[in-house]
C-alpha cells in the first residue's frame, strides 16, 4: 500500500496573474495592483508512504513567518508572495500530529526551489537527504532574482537526473524506487526542473502537480501560470496535466495551491 498525506502548511496571498496570465507584465509582481486583486491559496507538502521508504515533497513555509515577513531582493518582491501561516501549521508540525519526526523521512524532493516550497526545510533538520532536479539548481544560480537561496543555506540539496523515460510533456522522469511507482515528471514552464509527482498503484495513479497549474480552473480554462521561464513549455506541460485530469485511470490531479483540493490520505 502507498499512502498519500496532502497537507496545508498555511497560505499565501498572491496576485491573482500569479496563477492565471493576464496580459499586463507587471501584474505578478503585485505592483500597482489593488486588494481587490489578490487571493489566497493554500501551499501544500506531500508525504508519501511508500514500503521502500517515506519521501516529503516541498516543505512550504518556514513558521518563522508567523511572527516576520520576508524581505526579498531589496524590497522590490515584497509584493510577489506573502506568507500566512502559524506556529502550528510548519511541515514539522503537520507530520508530528501523526506521530512522525524530520529523522523519519528518507528524503526530501522540492518540486522547484520556489520560496513558498523551500523555506521550511529549516523545520526538518534530521531529514535523511534533500534533492531537486539538476536544471531547478541551474536556474537558482540563473535566476538569482527570483530564488531566496539563503533559505536552504546550511543545507545540502543534492541535485537528481531526469532520464528519457517517455513519459511526461518532455518525456523525462525520474524514478525515486526503480520500479515506477513515484515517478517525478519533469513538467517544465514555471521553472526549468519543475517536476509533477505521479504516484501509481494497481493500474491507477495520483499526480501531484505542483506550479505546472495552479487551481482546477487553470486545467478547466486551459491556463498556464502567470510566472514562467517559457511559455511555450509552460503549455505542453499544461496539456500533458489537463491529459492525465482527463485520464480514467487517475484518481486526482492536485496542484499545490488549488483551494479545492482539501487536506486528506490517498491510499493506493
Amino acid at each position: 500500500m502507498i499512502r498519500i498525506h496532502i497537507f496545508h502548511t498555511g497560505s499565501v496571498i498572491v496576485d491573482r496573474a500569479i496563477p492565471y496570465k493576464e496580459k499586463n507584465p507587471l501584474a505578478v509582481t503585485g505592483l500597482f495592483r489593488n486588494a481587490d486583486k489578490k487571493l489566497t491559496l493554500p501551499v501544500s507538502c506531500y508525504l508519501i508512504e511508500h514500503p521502500k521508504g517515506r519521501i516529503l515533497i516541498d516543505s512550504g513555509w518556514d513558521t518563522k513567518y508567523a511572527h516576520e515577513q520576508p524581505h526579498r531582493f531589496f524590497g522590490l518582491l515584497n509584493n510577489i508572495s506573502t506568507p500566512v501561516i502559524t506556529d502550528k501549521e510548519g511541515i514539522d508540525s503537520r507530520l508530528g500530529e501523526i506521530g512522525l519526526r524530520p529523522e523519519d523521512i528518507d528524503c526530501v524532493y522540492f518540486s522547484h526551489m520556489d520560496f513558498d516550497h523551500t523555506s521550511g526545510i529549516s523545520l526538518l533538520k534530521g531529514a535523511k537527504k534533500f534533492s531537486t532536479a539538476k536544471e531547478e539548481l541551474a536556474d537558482v544560480d540563473k535566476y538569482f532574482f527570483r530564488y531566496v537561496k539563503k533559505s536552504w543555506s546550511g543545507f545540502c540539496v543534492e541535485p537528481f537526473h531526469y532520464e528519457n523515460s517517455g513519459i511526461g510533456p518532455l518525456g523525462r522522469s525520474y524514478d525515486v524506487f526503480g520500479d515506477k511507482s513515484i515517478l517525478l515528471v519533469n513538467t517544465p514552464g514555471h521553472s526549468h526542473g519543475h517536476f509533477s509527482a505521479k504516484i501509481s498503484a494497481g493500474g491507477k495513479y495520483v499526480l501531484l502537480a505542483g506550479d505546472s497549474v495552479y487551481t482546477q480552473r487553470s486545467i478547466k480554462e486551459h491556463i498556464i501560470p502567470g510566472f514562467t521561464v517559457s511559455q511555450e513549455l509552460a503549455q505542453k506541460s499544461l496539456e500533458w496535466v489537463c491529459a492525465c485530469a482527463a485520464d480514467p485511470d487517475c484518481l486526482l490531479v492536485a496542484p499545490n495551491h488549488d483551494p479545492e483540493i482539501k487536506e486528506q490520505i490517498i491510499e493506493l
